[in-house]
């Protein structure tokens, strides 16, 4: 269960996870929450196949490795830290309850940070994938409202290597921009990883072998969550029953506020159903035009896949 960051991964695998004997591990991959052994955010495979150290950190994922960071966040109150220091992070709490759970068949990864290896896990290891796409503009204006970064150049290194000559990777695309703001950012890690994952990926209506893999179109999500999850959940093998239908009925109702918080990555508070609309009133004119220009192209390869993101 991945995508880029602020693609909605937390919801989709909180539903994912209510299907019968299924639980979640939340972001083992986060270098802040999740397992010691990663210092990255996102990690790689070589052209060749994954080296040792990132067999070492999968198999950790794979076994559940309960050696996770505390997830202690700098904007955290003094009675939230208090809990992490005795639970620990999510992850780690997600992580014991799949653990102690005897009935558990199902272990949901959840994990934007995986996104560079989903090509990876599913052509060698058969493991289906959710991808959860939102607009550029949505994801941009949701990195400016946190102030989100990353190191977009060690990212482009990676998939140079990967995928070289790749048209996600045009030159002609100003990548200095990355750093001139989180609007910026966003919308160039946009770029790079549904360009990966759209080069990548088997087109619609093909089949090679690998595990199975769903995109899921936030707008679809938004407009008839019901029949979309439906359609997902069959496409990866998960019985969709009546707990999950409560499950989506809680998770979109339409109720809460229209502007999340501006320090909280996951607001309990917020309204789900305008995830698509506020970056409207949270971008400028400016970073609306240079969004689009930046991932245009990559844009309609997505959405040909997936329909239009609104």
């Amino acid at each position: 269960m991945t995508g880029m960051p602020r693609s909605g991964t937390t919801g989709v695998g909180s539903v994912l996870a209510s299907a019968p004997r299924a639980a979640y591990f939340y972001e083992p991959l986060n270098p802040l929450s999740g397992l010691r052994s990663v210092d990255d955010y996102f990690l790689f495979a070589g052209p060749s196949g994954p080296d040792a150290t990132l067999t070492r950190q999968l198999n950790q994922v794979f076994g559940l490795d309960l050696r996770l960071r505390s997830g202690i966040w700098r904007s955290d109150p003094a009675w939230r830290r208090a809990v992490k220091t005795v639970t620990g992070s999510r992850s780690r709490v997600s992580g014991v309850r799949c653990r102690l759970d005897p009935t558990l068949r199902t272990v949901v990864w959840k994990d934007p940070f995986a996104s560079f290896l989903v090509p990876l896990l599913r052509e060698r290891l058969g493991i289906p994938a959710v991808i959860t796409v939102r607009s550029p503009e949505a994801a941009a204006a949701s990195f400016k409202r946190l102030g989100w970064g990353f190191d977009l150049d060690r990212v482009r290194r990676h998939l140079d290597e990967l995928t070289p000559g790749a048209a996600y990777l045009d030159d002609a695309i100003p990548w200095e921009r990355s750093t001139e703001g989180s609007a910026l950012n966003g919308a160039l890690l946009w770029r790079l990883v549904y360009g990966y994952l759209d080069a990548t990926l088997p087109a619609p209506g093909t089949h090679d072998g690998g595990g199975p893999v769903f995109w899921a179109n936030s707008r679809a999500l938004i407009a008839s969550p019901q029949e979309t999850y439906a359609h997902m959940f069959q496409k990866v093998g998960l019985p969709f029953g009546e707990p999950t239908r409560r499950e989506i009925v809680g998770l979109y109702a339409d109720t809460g506020t229209s502007e999340p918080s501006a320090t909280r990555a996951h607001d309990s508070k917020r309204n789900v159903n305008e995830a698509n609309s506020y970056w409207s009133r949270t971008l400028s004119d400016s970073e609306k035009g240079d969004v689009a220009a930046l991932t245009a192209d990559v844009r309609a390869g997505v959405e040909s896949r997936i329909g239009s993101l609104g």
